[in-house]
Formats: structure tokens, C-alpha cells, sequence
């Protein structure tokens, strides 16, 4: 992403002007520190949400409905509740439910995990920006997740799995089932990476900053979440 440019403020204080939206994306992918310092200074987050909604809509909405009906009878096989045969028209309705949820939890987690983010960095340990600063760098940074669920479409629909994802647990072929790998599984590898290009843009946000504690807070957050949800999945 090519450098912000400075614009004189109000105050006679140079202001960085923030790039386009198709910029800002590729500036999460290629320079997450130059998009973070664009964003301290204007921190714009609804285009980054709304397009990230988009996509994650997308990824939930391209995929056939058969193959969410085969995943709920095979859930409800699994609880010794099999599901009754001729639900003529159901496809629709798991899709049309899937892509609501799916977008609704988008949103939804964006906005927890930006007030995590201001009540650590703003309130704990005393940083001036605001709430609105930590929502224009989670919107961004999510967007890593966004578009790998996108790109997993084919995949999940050649395996017929709407739940595919790539973790690491996926690479950990030499461990049992249990709780470990279930650990594993829940970190999954483009949300790590949109971890690392959080924490990259807090460090660029205001003055700077090392990268070490934003890292260890984005990534311990993922590894206690991780911790936590893994307990109802056994």
C-alpha cells in the first residue's frame, strides 16, 4: 500500500489522509503498520464491516443447500435423533438461516472484540485513542477471516463439509481425539493471521509502540477462547 499522504488539520497538525476501501484491503494483506498509522488518524470502519458482512455472506450463501441439510441430519444422527425424511424445501431455509447468523455473529463479534481491545489498551493501560480507533482496526483485521472463508468455499463444498476450515489442528495429524486437538482446531489459521495484522496496526495506531503486547493480547485472546470453546465440543 503506497504511503498515507499528510493533510494539514484544523490545529496545523498533520493529519494522514486514509486510503480508498480497495486499498485499505489490500493495505491489510500487504502493510497492515501503514494502514494501522492511516487509520489512528481516521479511523473509518463501517465500509471495512459492511464489505466484510458481504463476504461472509457469500462464503455461507454459496454453499449448496443439500450440503447443510446432510450436516444437520448427520448432527441429529450423532444425538440419536435422526431426522424424518421429505423436508421438501428445508435447503433453503438452512442456507437463508446460516447466512443470517453468519453475518449477524460477523458484527457481533466485531464489536465485542473491539471494546476487549479499548478496554485493554485504553483503559488498563492508559492509551488516548478511542473505542471507535480499536473498530476501525478489528473491522480491518477481520477481514483476513472473511475473505479465507471465502476462498474455502470450494474446498468445503468438494468435501461437503460447510464447517471446513483450515486450523492447526488440521496439521496435527499425529495427535488422538481429545481435548488437545480440539484446542487445535479452534485456532483457526486465517484468524491468527488477522490476530497478527491487528496487532501489527495497534503498534502503528498512535505513537509507537512495540508490537509485543498487542500480539499478546490479540493471540492470547485467540489461545484462551480457544481454551474455552473447546470444552463444549467434546
Amino acid at each position: 500500500m503506497a504511503e498515507p499522504k499528510e493533510e494539514p488539520s484544523a490545529a496545523g497538525r498533520p493529519v494522514l489522509s486514509t486510503p480508498s476501501f480497495p486499498r485499505r484491503l489490500l493495505g491489510v494483506f500487504l502493510a497492515p503498520g501503514d494502514l494501522g498509522e492511516a487509520l489512528g488518524s481516521r479511523p473509518l470502519w463501517g465500509g471495512a464491516l459492511l464489505w466484510g458482512g458481504v463476504l461472509v455472506a457469500l462464503s455461507v450463501g454459496l454453499i449448496p443447500g443439500e450440503i447443510w441439510l446432510e450436516m444437520i441430519r448427520e448432527q441429529a444422527a450423532e444425538r440419536g435423533q435422526p431426522m424424518a425424511g421429505g423436508l421438501a424445501g428445508a435447503e433453503a431455509i438452512f442456507r437463508i438461516t446460516s447466512v443470517i447468523g453468519g453475518v449477524v455473529g460477523w458484527f457481533l463479534w466485531a464489536f465485542f472484540l473491539a471494546s476487549l481491545a479499548t478496554l485493554f489498551f485504553s483503559f488498563i493501560l492508559g492509551d488516548e485513542r478511542r473505542y471507535v480507533h480499536y473498530l476501525a482496526v478489528v473491522s480491518h483485521g477481520l477481514l483476513v477471516s472473511a475473505v479465507g472463508a471465502l476462498l474455502l468455499v470450494p474446498l468445503r463444498v468438494a468435501q461437503r463439509d460447510p464447517t471446513l476450515s483450515l486450523s492447526v489442528g488440521t496439521f496435527a495429524v499425529f495427535l488422538e481425539e481429545g481435548y488437545p486437538l480440539r484446542v487445535l482446531r479452534m485456532l483457526d489459521l486465517f484468524g491468527l493471521w488477522g490476530y497478527g495484522v491487528m496487532a501489527v496496526m495497534v503498534s502503528r495506531l498512535g505513537p509507537p509502540r512495540g508490537i509485543a503486547l498487542p500480539a499478546g493480547f490479540f493471540f492470547g485472546l485467540a489461545l484462551a477462547a480457544a481454551f474455552l470453546f473447546a470444552l463444549f465440543q467434546g
